[in-house]
């Protein structure tokens, strides 16, 4: 079970990198494009957290208990975010210099590297209740970290990093994915059904939160408003969609 879960949190991780790859191997990167993206991850993440991971937990325990839990998740992500970078610090800076581009890029690097440690136990959680559930997870974090990849990269090249060396940067911040995925797997191996939809229901808490804190905040602070909803609706019926391969 760890194994698998660990694989699945390698790929899912390795979508900050593709993100950075994409940057680094484009020109500028279209307002739209990244409005939209961020909008199509915002609607794959919000489906999972309610009618995955939340309806899941709830045939394993009380009601009382998945939404505490999901309180506590998203507590906890409220409580990360107030010690680490943002991701719209590295929002465009046209106007300011080189070093306080790296800087900004530099900083969110590392934000981003944290967060996803979080991310990887929510995949562990996900897949030691059922396979199907934690691939459903890993895919939602994989469409989830590809914007962030491209979010991050644009800084880092703005401020004259070598390509190579941003497509390195943010493949390694994808790296604590999986590391979280072992440290969600090693402990929920033996767990109880109750304590395995505590851990569905904390999860749902934590995607809620980095969608409604990051992504969409983001997805709108680039324009084109009508892109982020129409992003949020296909990215909605994307996982409507995959659910039913999934599941049958």
């Amino acid at each position: 079970m760890i194994g698998e879960a660990f694989l699945l949190s390698l790929i899912a991780g390795s979508a900050t990198g593709i993100g950075g790859l994409f940057v680094a191997s484009r020109g500028r990167m279209s307002d739209r494009f990244i409005a939209g993206s961020m909008g199509f991850a915002s609607g794959v993440m919000l489906l999972v957290s309610f009618l995955n991971l939340f309806v899941e937990a709830l045939d394993l325990t009380s009601y009382h208990n998945v939404s505490l839990a999901f309180a506590i998740g998203s507590i906890i992500m409220i409580i990360i975010d107030s010690f680490l970078p943002h991701l719209e610090l590295g929002r465009r800076e046209d106007g300011a210099i080189k070093s306080k581009l790296l800087q900004s890029g530099i900083l969110i690097l590392i934000g981003i590297t944290l967060h996803n440690i979080p991310e990887g136990v929510v995949v562990s959680a996900g897949y030691s209740h059922l396979p199907q559930l934690g691939t459903l997870i890993a895919v939602a974090v994989f469409f989830h970290n590809f914007p962030e990849g491209i979010a991050t990269a644009v800084p880092l090249k703005s401020a004259g990093m070598k390509k190579r060396d941003v497509v390195l940067a943010t493949f390694i911040s994808g790296l604590s994915e999986p590391l979280g995925a072992l440290l969600g797997g090693t402990l929920l191996i033996n767990a109880s059904e109750e304590m395995t939809g505590f851990a569905l229901a904390f999860a749902a808490g934590v995607m809620t939160y980095i969608t409604a804190d990051e992504l969409i905040p983001i997805a709108h602070e680039y324009g084109h408003k009508h892109a982020v909803s129409i992003g949020i609706l296909l990215g909605i019926i994307f996982m409507m969609i995959l659910n039913i391969f999934l599941r049958h």
